[in-house]
């Protein structure tokens, strides 16, 4: 049950364990307590604070710090304060608590007195106020409170001013086995507190909540349970019912123990030994932005997905129904939830420069990896364990994948993918025809266009299976591409580094005011200096690509480049780069380079010459037996032979061009993915059927088979996902659909079980892949976040 929070929910954790008077010993138990408490706190799943922590700070920061978190509160606000440190009691059994700079016998001048801390609670304006003291002598400061103070036994809790002491007034606070001597744990009265809020402990009456009345009852029997000799008091003044603290945790089992789970072969020895938990408020921050992006890429996904108001950094909303439009513009509202929002927004532009779809169906399988690895995290798993665990499970996945996947053989299998990427029938139409031109190994292009619609245009090209070979030469980054336009084009066998054999061609290039595309063998120091330069400065335009490969398929692709574009290959011989001049220079229509690749179209070349040596490739590979030459053949014919389709796109106004040319490069990406890994059910249907025989392999016992649980656990998510979009009920099908058999699916839409294929829901397997490997890949990261 969700907690219905306050408008907000701060928390100041005061931990004080290095002191500079002498005669107060060090304690170990602060530095622990603040950053585990902070965790759970932080926790969105559980405590959902805003939580500011100070260590080892003195007194007047202290004071500083504590009116910061008390002033400007407003009247449904719900604000804890926690001190864990020395407490001091002067003659007249006065409260004072020690800080880094407290004189012992200095109390009134150098520490914080029980006075300040009231008088700052009761000024405060918030509804619910917690002081939360792990000092020694910590009941002394309910003496003197306005009202007699209530306790927790006798009934009212709720709105207003609690206070719960690790002691009475007359007592010790203990650190795990003794006063102050060097302990591996907490305190007891910390550790007690944080196994009640972290595993779902002290959710007494069992609703799914935490109130402060019941996390009280928790520790008091807890903490009397370790050490009869300490005994925690509970105060409130002019307290209603109820003050929450937290929510139960998602599931106080580890991944993969319940009967119904596909990684039900988890030891469930595993959960029943209590450990302590290796969840930290870095992990808590993360998980918390990630949620804050995640929740409102979820709610786009699948046919009958939502459309979201997404409010961007100048404070203007917009209407959108897709990943990446609502990760380009979304901003944290919140300055925490920063780094795990870029996590969502690195996920899903990964996921379509990759293969251009899948980007929702890999946050929704990263949340749940992610919200099984910080259960698991909370059951005191080992984290790097757990990201072994999460690497072979993906592994596993991916030979599954393969194993379901059915290769494209038609056209109208190619027009069902391509109209998924797209969510456009026409251009799934459209796409489908520029591959079957082009062939399997062809390339297809996305160009802008002045005139309205959607235009098809087969012409001469090629692909290169290198990239810039610097990011300051990208043009588009949004695309993180290099276009240039009616380039000219320079080959060069050689290792470029100088700057004065380069320079007579960078002159008589920039004068004609065209571009520039160097391709040579290497090209690094000032040779690369001039031209990263040269494009900052606007002087010359240009690009660069090295092409590191052995000297028989480097001089092939070389040739194959000059023929194309009608470049002269330009050798250490006849004087090489120095003696060249412009005769040696080739051109293009257009190229495009990325990280990966590069696309030249259109080359100046001489289309005869070009066919002539097709012809006489198709020749040779004739006469040559199967081996590695003849494959080196195949490859030049796919290059010279393939062509490039050109989609060419238009609308009426800028802002619709980008996303309509964005939305078909998706496509196209997510096409050509297809066709070179195959098609799977789509609608969950595939990583349901993985899950079922992935899931009897999960390695007995150990952090190792948590983690490979939690892949198994996290494939059943974006079934379920679809599902609860559709308004349908996410529980009821995934052991019925397993039971179908592997080519069925669900369609949400009308509301029966289908063929995938003959019905048209169907994923290409290498969108599948790579949402898997994405998402593992995130989730140990945050695993190994310190």
């Amino acid at each position: 049950m969700p907690i219905n929070p306050p408008t907000g929910r701060y928390a100041l954790l005061v931990a004080v364990g290095e002191y500079d008077d002498p005669s107060l010993d060090q304690l170990r138990a602060p530095e622990q307590d603040v950053e585990r408490l902070a965790a759970v706190l932080e926790d969105p799943s559980v405590g959902n604070f805003t939580v500011r922590t100070l260590q080892d700070a003195a007194e007047q920061e202290v004071r500083r710090e504590i009116e910061d978190l008390l002033t400007d509160r407003v009247n449904d606000d719900l604000v804890l304060l926690y001190f864990s440190c020395h407490g001091i009691v002067d003659p007249f059994h006065r409260l004072y608590f020690a800080a880094a700079n407290t004189v012992r016998t200095r109390p009134a001048s150098t520490a914080i007195s029980r006075s300040f801390v009231n008088e700052q609670l009761e000024a405060c304006r918030a509804a619910a106020k917690v002081l939360v003291l792990d000092c020694c002598f910590a009941g002394a400061f309910a003496e003197g409170f306005k009202a007699a103070p209530q306790g927790a036994l006798d009934g009212q809790v709720g709105r207003g001013y609690v206070v719960i002491s690790a002691c009475d007034s007359y007592e010790y606070a203990f650190e795990s086995d003794g006063l102050v001597e060097s302990a591996p744990r907490g305190s007891i009265f910390t550790d007690v507190l944080l196994e009640g809020l972290a595993t779902g402990g002290a959710d007494l009456d069992g609703d799914g909540r935490v109130g402060v009345d019941e996390l009280f009852r928790y520790v008091h029997d807890g903490v009397v349970r370790r050490r009869p000799d300490q005994k925690p008091k509970w105060s409130a003044y002019n307290a209603e019912p109820h003050i929450y603290l937290a929510t139960v945790p998602p599931t106080a089992d580890p991944p993969g123990s319940g009967e119904n789970r596909p990684g039900g072969a988890v030891e469930a020895s595993a959960a029943a030994v209590p450990r302590p938990s290796n969840y930290n408020r870095h992990q808590a921050i993360v998980a918390r932005g990630f949620r804050a992006g995640a929740d409102l890429v979820r709610r786009t996904f699948g046919p009958l997905g939502r459309r979201v108001l997404v409010e961007d950094a100048s404070g203007a909303y917009h209407e959108l129904a897709d990943a990446a439009s609502v990760v380009r513009l979304f901003t944290a509202y919140d300055s925490r939830d920063a780094i795990g929002a870029s996590y969502v927004r690195e996920l899903v532009e990964g996921v379509r420069h990759r293969v251009g779809d899948g980007a929702t169906t890999t946050v929704v399988l990263a949340q749940a990896m992610l919200d099984g690895a910080s259960v698991a995290l909370r059951a005191g798993a080992n984290p790097v364990a757990l990201c072994r665990g999460i690497e072979s499970a993906a592994l596993a996945v991916l030979a599954e994948l393969g194993d379901l996947a059915v290769p494209v053989e038609t056209k109208e299998q190619l027009q069902m993918v391509s109209t998924i990427a797209s969510g456009d029938e026409v251009v799934g139409d459209l796409l489908a025809t520029a591959m079957e031109r082009v062939g399997k190994d062809g390339v297809v292009i996305v160009e802008e266009s002045n005139l309205f619609g959607l235009e098809l245009e087969l012409t001469r090209g090629i692909r290169v299976p290198a990239g810039h070979v610097s990011p300051y030469f990208v043009t588009d980054p949004e695309e993180a591409e290099a276009v240039l336009d009616d380039p000219s084009i320079l080959i060069v066998d050689q290792r470029l580094s100088g700057v004065p054999e380069l320079q007579p061609l960078l002159d008589e290039v920039g004068r004609s005011g065209r571009p520039l595309a160097v391709f040579a063998r290497d090209i690094r120091d000032a040779a690369l200096t001039a031209l990263i330069v040269g494009k900052m400065r606007h002087t010359l335009d240009a690009v660069a690509v090295r092409l590191p490969w052995p000297d028989e398929e480097r001089c092939t692709m070389m040739a194959d480049l000059a023929l194309l574009t009608g470049a002269q290959v330009v050798g250490d011989a006849e004087g090489g780069l120095a003696a060249a001049t412009g005769q040696v220079l080739g051109g293009a229509r257009k190229v495009i380079t990325t990280r990966r690749d590069t696309t030249l179209v259109d080359g100046a070349g001489d289309p005869d010459l070009a066919r002539r040596r097709v012809r006489g490739l198709r020749a040779e590979l004739a006469r040559r037996p199967d081996g590695h030459d003849r494959e080196l053949l195949r490859e030049r014919l796919a290059r010279l032979g393939g062509g490039v389709a050109v989609i060419r796109v238009g609308e009426s106004t800028e802002g619709q061009l980008k996303k309509r040319k964005r939305q078909i490069d998706d496509a196209v990406r997510n096409a050509k993915a297809a066709v070179e890994w195959g098609l799977v059910p789509g609608g969950g249907a595939a990583l349901l059927t993985v899950a079922g025989r992935i899931g009897p392999r999960v390695p007995r016992g150990g952090d190792e088979a948590l983690g490979y649980a939690v892949v198994v656990d996290a494939l059943a998510a974006p079934y379920e996902e679809l599902m609860r979009n559709a308004g349908r009920n996410p529980a009821a099908g995934p052991a019925d659909l397993r039971r179908r058999g592997p080519g069925v699916t669900f369609d949400v839409v009308g509301g029966s079980y289908v063929t995938a294929l003959d019905a048209g829901i169907v994923d290409a397997a290498a969108t599948l892949r790579q949402a898997v490997t994405a998402a593992a890949g995130v989730v140990t990261r945050y695993l190994m976040i310190g």
